[in-house]
């Protein structure tokens, strides 16, 4: 090597491109950016998807508490309607039941001269005793004479 009278500038040598630091640390932060948006979109989803979760529990306990409630109900309005059914069996069955008495054992519906009213201290009603009593005692006199 020789001397030269020329001063050697080693920086002022063209080397191989080598970039710049602040364009590394764009590319290094715009990769990283890339990455923190992906990752905040799945916190994100996962905290969308958690508070879908807990709404649809949610939702499903109401619903089965109304089903619930509806059975109960429906409970209810059976036992009314079989009560209904059987009152409406009960007064069905009295023509029945009249119209076969009247026809199978010979029964009647009383007149008015049939009936007899008893009131407490009325004097009809101890009037009508004596009258019916009066000829079951003659009966019982005629038949100790003979």
């Amino acid at each position: 090597m020789a001397i030269s009278d020329q001063p050697t500038n080693r920086r002022n040598t063209k080397s191989p491109a080598q970039p710049d630091v602040g364009e590394l640390f764009a590319k290094r932060f715009n990769v990283v950016s890339i990455y923190v948006v992906v990752l905040l979109l799945l916190a994100a989803t996962i905290v969308w998807s958690g508070i879908k979760t807990a709404e649809s529990v949610q939702q499903y306990h109401q619903d089965y508490k109304t089903l619930q409630d509806m059975k109960k109900q429906q409970r209810k309005l059976q036992v009314e309607h079989q009560r209904l059914l059987i009152e409406q069996q009960t007064f069905s069955a009295t023509p029945q039941i009249a119209s076969r008495a009247v026809a199978e054992l010979g029964m009647y519906s009383p007149t008015l001269k049939d009936k007899l009213i008893i009131q407490p201290g009325a004097p009809v009603a101890i009037a009508a005793t004596a009258t019916a009593t009066e000829p079951v005692a003659k009966t019982t006199t005629e038949e100790a004479g003979q």
